[in-house]
C-alpha cells in the first residue's frame, strides 16, 4: 500500500501513538503492593472489585459516524465546580487524543477513508449521558478534511496530545504533551515538552483563539532517572471547585517515567498564577521547592493518565490503571494532596483486555463532577496493537466507564 494512501496514513499515525504508548508506559509485571494502609481508614475504604459497569456512558462514546473513537479522555467542568452532582448545572468540555473521524458500518467495521487526527473535543450540556446532549468537534481544512483541534506553533512536524486542565475566571488552562519526530527505528519520535494552552471560555468549543506557551514542566531522562512530565492530572483545591478544605492552589500532578514503574510527582501553583511558571512549586518530600528536578515520587505503579480528587471526609482519592498497561483499575487513598498514599485497592477487571490477543486497557481516571454524590464515575481506554483490528473491530477504540460507590 502506498504511503500516500489515506487509509495507510490513518493507520500509521495510530501506530506512532501506540508505539509511544508502550514506550512511555513501559509494561511491568504486576507486583504485590508494599504500601502501608492509612491508619484508621481501612474500614472506610471501598471494597476490592466493587465497581459496577456504567453502560449508558459507554454508549455515549460508541458512535458510528463522524467521531468514532479516541483515547486520552478528560472531562473539565465549565463552571470550575468539581463536586459530585455539580455537572447537572454546567457544561462539560471533553478533550481526546488520537481520534478516528469517519464511518462505521452496521457490522462494526470502520470504513476505508477514516482519518486519524491527534486531538479532538466535545461539548456536553448537563450530566446525563444522552446523545442529544453532546457535540463532537474538530477542525477542517478548506476541502472539509478533518484536522487536529490544536497544533503546536513550534514546527509543522510536532503534534499535541492534550492532558488535564481547568476553567478559572473565564479562561481554560490545558496542559498538553508536545511531541516531535526523533530517534530511529520504531521509536522515531520523542517528547518535546509540555505546553500550556489557554483559551477564553467563550471560544473553547473549537478553541477558536488560544495561546500556547512552553513550560518548565518537562525534564529529560537523566541516567537511571526517567523523564519527568507534569499535567497528567490537576486538582483545583479551591472554593470555586467546591473543595472540602480549600487552600487556593491548583495541584498539578505528573510522573517520573522510571523503567517499569510510573511514579507520582506533585506540583502546585496559586490558582491566579497558572500561567506564571515562576510561581510553581514542587514537592520534594518535606517541603515545596522551586526546582522541578527536585520533585520526589510520592506513589508508584501508576498509569500515564490518572486522577486525584478530594473527598468530603478530608481524604483524597487517586484513580489509576495499575502498573500502566493492565486489566486492573485501582485506587489509593491519601491524607493530603501529596499523601501519604495507602495500599492499592483493585476495583475492576477490564474484560476488554481479552477481546483479541492484541487488545490493551489503560489510563483509568475519575470524572468527579459527572459522578453522583457518594460515588465516582471512572473511565478507561481500550486499544489494540494490531492496526487492522481498528478497522475490523471498530468497537475496541472508545472509552469504557464504571461506577465506584464510595464509603
Amino acid at each position: 500500500m502506498k504511503k500516500s494512501d489515506s487509509h495507510w496514513f490513518s493507520v500509521s499515525r495510530l501506530g506512532v501513538g501506540l508505539v509511544f504508548l508502550i514506550y512511555w508506559m513501559s509494561i511491568p509485571p504486576v507486583r504485590p503492593s508494599s504500601a502501608a494502609p492509612i491508619p484508621g481508614f481501612r474500614e472506610k475504604t471501598v471494597l476490592p472489585y466493587s465497581a459496577v459497569a456504567a453502560p449508558e456512558w459507554e454508549a455515549l462514546f460508541n458512535r458510528s459516524t463522524g467521531w468514532t473513537g479516541a483515547d486520552g479522555i478528560y472531562s473539565i467542568p465549565f463552571s470550575g465546580d468539581e463536586r459530585p452532582g455539580s455537572g447537572t448545572k454546567t457544561n462539560t468540555f471533553w478533550i481526546f487524543n488520537d481520534t478516528f473521524i469517519g464511518e462505521v458500518d452496521s457490522s462494526g467495521q470502520r470504513l476505508p477513508g477514516s482519518t486519524l487526527v491527534n486531538n479532538t473535543t466535545a461539548w456536553q450540556r448537563g450530566a446525563k449521558p444522552v446523545g442529544a446532549s453532546i457535540q463532537f468537534l474538530w477542525r477542517k481544512n478548506t476541502a472539509g478534511a478533518p484536522l487536529p483541534l490544536v497544533t503546536p506553533n513550534t514546527s509543522p512536524q510536532h503534534w499535541f496530545w492534550p492532558n488535564d486542565g481547568v476553567f478559572f475566571k473565564g479562561r481554560l488552562f490545558l496542559y498538553a504533551l508536545r511531541m516531535r519526530p526523533g530517534g530511529s527505528g520504531a521509536f522515531a519520535f520523542e517528547m518535546d515538552g509540555i505546553s500550556l494552552l489557554q483559551s477564553r471560555a467563550e471560544d473553547v468549543t473549537l478553541l477558536k483563539s488560544y495561546q500556547q506557551s512552553n513550560t518548565p514542566l518537562y525534564v529529560p531522562a537523566n541516567g537511571n532517572l526517567g523523564e519527568i512530565a507534569f499535567g497528567m492530572a490537576v486538582m483545583p483545591n479551591t472554593n470555586e471547585a467546591g473543595a472540602p478544605n480549600p487552600d487556593g492552589f491548583l495541584y498539578v500532578y505528573g510522573l517520573r517515567n522510571d523503567a517499569f514503574n510510573k511514579k507520582l510527582l506533585v506540583a502546585r501553583v496559586p490558582m491566579g498564577s497558572i500561567s506564571d511558571f515562576s510561581a510553581y512549586r514542587f514537592w520534594n518530600g518535606t517541603q515545596w521547592v522551586g526546582q522541578v528536578a527536585n520533585a520526589v515520587p510520592v506513589s508508584t505503579r501508576l498509569s500515564s493518565e490518572f486522577s486525584v480528587s478530594p473527598l468530603p471526609d478530608g481524604r483524597f482519592l487517586l484513580v489509576f490503571q495499575l502498573d500502566t498497561l493492565s486489566n486492573t483499575v485501582a485506587v489509593r487513598y491519601g491524607t493530603s494532596p501529596v499523601g501519604p498514599w495507602g495500599e492499592v485497592i483493585p476495583i475492576w477487571t477490564c474484560s476488554e483486555a481479552t477481546l483479541t490477543p492484541n487488545t490493551l486497557t489503560y489510563n483509568a481516571k475519575g470524572h468527579p463532577h459527572l459522578s453522583e454524590p457518594g460515588e465516582m464515575l471512572i473511565s478507561y481506554n481500550v486499544n489494540t496493537t494490531s492496526f487492522p483490528e481498528h478497522f475490523t473491530h471498530a468497537s475496541i477504540y472508545h472509552p469504557r466507564f464504571i461506577r465506584l460507590r464510595l464509603n
